[in-house]
């Protein structure tokens, strides 16, 4: 089974990213947006993991969750991966200044590893995947596009996260399909 551990969004903030969406199509071809339903924040992707393992997967995030506290994010600037050359990736960060969200992908980490899964190299960078370019023929337009952007005030929201969520990729043809393994809450 492939899993990831998610922080799922508010309907406010899938509209938001919608707008965002919206706004960006005319000026990059060849982006194949996220849709809706898809849209959330990347805890930890897992990969592929035994069916018997799943069990030990759900305590892990347990704990994990149970390690952290609650927090509020907001979500207003976009921006591409990598950082140079033709896009890949067009994203909206998450934002988070008290340290929580850190100290609960912390938690993740350091429980996962606990269990066989390796830690992430790089540093962990809030952000909601919206879109992604097979290939960028741009010669740079559209990450000017997309980091010129900003959500209108109006549209840059904040949502309380109060949990994590084990979540399995089924990749077909047509796209992922996503569904809800466990959900674990924030400081219980």
């Amino acid at each position: 089974m492939r899993l990831f551990v998610a922080i799922e969004l508010s309907d406010a903030v899938r509209s938001a990213l919608r707008a965002a969406q919206a706004a960006l199509r005319p000026k990059c071809d060849g982006v194949r947006w996220v849709p809706p339903e898809h849209l959330h924040l990347t805890v930890k992707f897992l990969g592929e993991v035994r069916d018997a393992d799943v069990p030990g997967v759900c305590e892990a995030v347990q704990r994990a969750a149970a390690a952290a506290r609650t927090l509020a994010m907001s979500v207003a600037e976009c921006g591409c991966f990598p950082e140079r050359g033709p896009v890949r990736i067009v994203w909206v960060a998450a934002e988070e200044p008290s340290g929580r969200l850190a100290g609960c992908v912390e938690a993740t980490e350091r429980e996962l590893e606990a269990l066989g899964f390796a830690r992430e190299a790089r540093a962990f960078s809030p952000h909601i995947t919206i879109g992604r370019v097979r290939e960028d023929r741009s010669r740079g337009a559209m990450r000017t596009a997309v980091e010129a952007f900003r959500l209108a005030e109006a549209e840059a929201v904040e949502q309380d996260v109060s949990s994590l969520t084990l979540m399995s990729s089924v990749l077909s043809p047509n796209g992922p399909t996503y569904s809800v393994v466990s959900r674990a809450k924030l400081g219980a």
